[in-house]
């Protein structure tokens, strides 16, 4: 995706003598005014019930069903790796963790209930490969789970994935599958399981969905037409919704044709820079679902629970939903098990079993220095590849 030069200034604001906190409360202050000022915030406070309005009359804007007891046996997933990754002499190293736990389930399978997995990848390309690498390991996993579910040793009705569930790929690298750059391999291998993911889920009448955590697109803002709606869907919905209710933004080949519409009416009046960035993002949905037609029916959706939570944030999904299964349902199972954090239960749960402790990164470490020592025989080759190139940052690595 294309860059723009920096063009912000940042300015001290100094006074001699004057103790930081004031100096940095003055700052602040002056931020909250640019906010205010950006983002149109009289307009959004103005129009609140406008928009709340034209939802409700559309049919996106919709009441959680309160007295649906549904249960469902859920597998929740999720990765973390090391990001940047460890800095050696010799290259780097990336700590992978995949977590899962069974949630309501009276069987599992020959899987484990709860359980964490690492994984560990000596580098010495691009470092951002961890984000692939990471959901591909995800993925495999979930492919897996529903192959035994089809052939009846597994009963799972709802995996998790603490993420997204439509793959965030840069425009450039899909479908590029004759390239020799690895991530760009990578990439690509996350979108074929992805794709495999999706039609097992629908074979198998499971439903998949990803809790997105981090917003930043403003779908809401093409379906609405609004291009004076500059905040995030996440934020947007957390001020539009009240307790117990939801918004159905649609599925990404309908957010695809709304986008298009939207670049045709609007183009001429939006900056260069907004329309650049809704280019680009018509550009990654489109070529995303072109190599994985099977991710144009993910639904995305924005809910807010019955139950109180920190900042009384909206929820954020995106959700594979198989015949036979309704989303509202779906919504109404998550809002019910959607704890103070924000997220669901299992969420919350698989967040604090992945989190990567500077011990294991210690662990990895000198197990492989022992390794290439024991292999070469070498003491001073073996360090001069596994030892650490910022040895300043070594209590970062557990030692102590």
């Amino acid at each position: 995706m294309s860059e723009e030069p920096f063009e912000e200034e940042f300015i001290p604001l100094t006074s001699e003598g004057e103790p930081l906190t004031s100096i940095v409360f003055k700052g602040v202050k002056e931020e909250a005014r640019k906010i205010i000022e950006f983002l149109k915030t009289d307009l959004l406070l103005e129009k609140r019930d406008y928009y709340r309005n034209i939802l409700s009359n559309n049919g996106m804007l919709r009441k959680i069903i309160q007295r649906n007891y549904t249960k469902y046996c859920c597998l929740a997933l999720d990765t973390s790796f090391t990001s940047p990754p460890l800095e050696l002499t010799g290259g780097k190293l990336l700590v992978i963790t995949r977590s899962h736990v069974f949630y309501g389930c009276r069987e599992t399978g020959s899987i484990e209930r709860t359980s964490t997995v690492g994984y560990v990848k000596f580098i010495q390309e691009n470092e951002t490969i961890g984000t692939p690498y990471s959901k591909i390991i995800e993925r495999e996993f979930v492919v897996n789970v529903l192959k035994e579910k089809k052939n009846g040793r597994q009963e799972v009705d709802l995996v998790m994935l603490d993420g997204e569930l439509f793959p965030r790929i840069p425009p450039g690298y899909v479908g590029r599958k004759s390239s020799e750059s690895l991530i760009i391999k990578a990439y690509n291998r996350v979108l074929d399981l992805t794709q495999e993911m999706l039609e097992l889920a629908e074979e198998t009448s499971t439903i998949i969905v990803g809790i997105v955590k981090r917003v930043y697109g403003r779908d809401l803002q093409v379906v609405l037409g609004d291009p004076n709606i500059k905040i995030n869907d996440k934020a947007f919905s957390t001020f539009i919704l009240d307790n117990g209710e939801w918004i159905n933004i649609g599925s990404y080949s309908e957010i695809a044709v709304s986008l298009s519409e939207y670049i045709r009416n609007y183009a001429r009046n939006l900056e260069p820079r907004s329309l650049r960035s809704l280019n680009e993002r018509l550009a990654w949905i489109t070529r995303v679902i072109d190599c994985a037609p099977k991710t144009g029916d993910i639904r995305v959706a924005v809910y807010k629970a019955e139950n109180p939570t920190y900042f009384m944030i909206a929820t954020k999904i995106e959700a594979l939903v198989p015949s036979g299964k309704q989303l509202d349902e779906i919504i109404s199972y998550l809002s019910r098990i959607t704890g103070v954090n924000g997220v669901p239960h299992p969420i919350d749960i698989v967040d604090s079993m992945g989190i990567i402790k500077r011990e294991l990164l210690y662990l990895v470490q000198q197990q492989l220095y022992s390794e290439l020592t024991s292999t070469m025989k070498n003491n001073k080759l073996a360090l001069s590849i596994a030892g650490l190139t910022n040895p300043e940052k070594m209590t970062r690595v557990g030692f102590r």
